[in-house]
């Protein structure tokens, strides 16, 4: 494991690591714009402005002390404000499915430095239901002061309308969120993978920490380079093929001339009948010719005879019946001779 890294080393890592820290990147970005269009719901703002000012014993004169007092007493109406007193009465006469909790936690009150002004702001994800909770709270609120602090020093100088802009999400910081976020979850997997390497990539290494000699070095082929090879590579093949092909047409022509040869000498060869066949044939007619002249009878068959040969005995003459018998005797020593032929 590298335990060492320098700046020049850090700089490697991200021109050889590029690839992978832009892509944790492009996801980073990805995964904020889902968020942001489609996760995160939009709120909306609406704003109503307060002033307190303590009514006058009948002069025009505003005391120092007075505008003071009236100061400090503002952080006891954010108090009153996000109580029950005032949220309960807004839930009622609006007609809200919100509990007095979350309308707690939708009201932002803003105060300026010594100022007798103060800002009421409501957010939520409708605009007008936002600007008409902000009129409610504010009108509930001059209303009942009186009953609660038996005062009347609360006017309304600005009443809250409708914004249709969204306050939140910002859509360009949480892209830029995401991204930033991408990137350097990416850079932090090439320093992992950098430093569970080990592979050696730069031959200083091998010379100034291991101590060895540099023996020499392997040129990395060019594009040019590469695919002049891969052409020389795909010649080589195509003559290898071709080689191939000759050598198979030669040797497949003198195959198709000696087969032609033997085929028209088997043809211009007479066929001659074997004298089987013969004997057999001179056989057939003469028993063909004793069956026409006298009527067929039933009797005991001759074993071995064919079924046009099957006469009665006592038609027959003895010669007749001598040079069947001889026949059958030629046909059995000839089946035995090819017998022991084929054996």
């Amino acid at each position: 494991m590298k335990e060492e890294v320098s700046l020049r080393d850090l700089m490697a890592i991200i021109r050889q690591r590029m690839i992978i820290i832009l892509s944790f990147g492009a996801m980073g970005l990805i995964l904020s714009a889902v968020y942001t269009f489609l996760i995160v719901t939009p709120m909306y703002d609406s704003t109503t402005q307060l002033l307190v000012n303590r009514t006058g014993d009948g002069t025009n004169s505003i005391q120092l002390n007075d505008i003071n007092s009236n100061v400090q007493m503002i952080n006891t109406y954010k108090d009153i404000i996000k109580g029950p007193v005032i949220l309960d009465g807004v839930k009622e006469d609006l007609d809200l499915d919100y509990t007095v909790t979350e309308l707690a936690d939708m009201v932002v009150i803003d105060v300026n430095q010594d100022s007798q002004v103060f800002s009421l702001t409501v957010l939520g994800p409708n605009p007008e239901e936002a600007a008409e909770i902000a009129n409610g709270i504010a009108a509930t609120f001059q209303s009942a002061i009186f009953d609660i602090m038996n005062v009347e020093n609360v006017s309304i100088i600005s009443a809250a309308v409708v914004n249709s802009k969204p306050v939140s999400p910002v859509v360009v910081n949480n892209l830029l969120i995401g991204l930033g976020i991408g990137l350097l979850f990416g850079f932090g997997v090439a320093l992992l993978r950098y430093a569970m390497a080990k592979t050696i990539d730069d031959y200083q290494f091998i010379t100034q920490t291991i101590g060895w000699p540099n023996l020499g070095t392997i040129s990395e082929l060019n594009k040019e380079e590469q695919l002049a090879i891969v052409a020389l590579q795909k010649q080589k093949l195509a003559a290898t093929k071709t080689a191939k092909v000759a050598e198979s047409a030669k040797e497949a022509i003198p195959k198709r001339i000696l087969d032609g040869e033997m085929l028209s000498a088997a043809k211009e060869q007479p066929k001659r009948p074997s004298p089987r066949a013969s004997i057999e044939s001179d056989s057939d007619q003469e028993v063909k010719k004793e069956s026409k002249k006298r009527p067929k009878q039933h009797s005991s068959s001759y074993s071995g005879m064919s079924r046009e040969r099957l006469v009665t005995v006592a038609d027959m003459s003895r010669e007749k019946i001598g040079v069947i018998l001889q026949n059958n005797d030629v046909i059995q020593e000839e089946d035995s001779g090819n017998k022991r032929g084929k054996r």
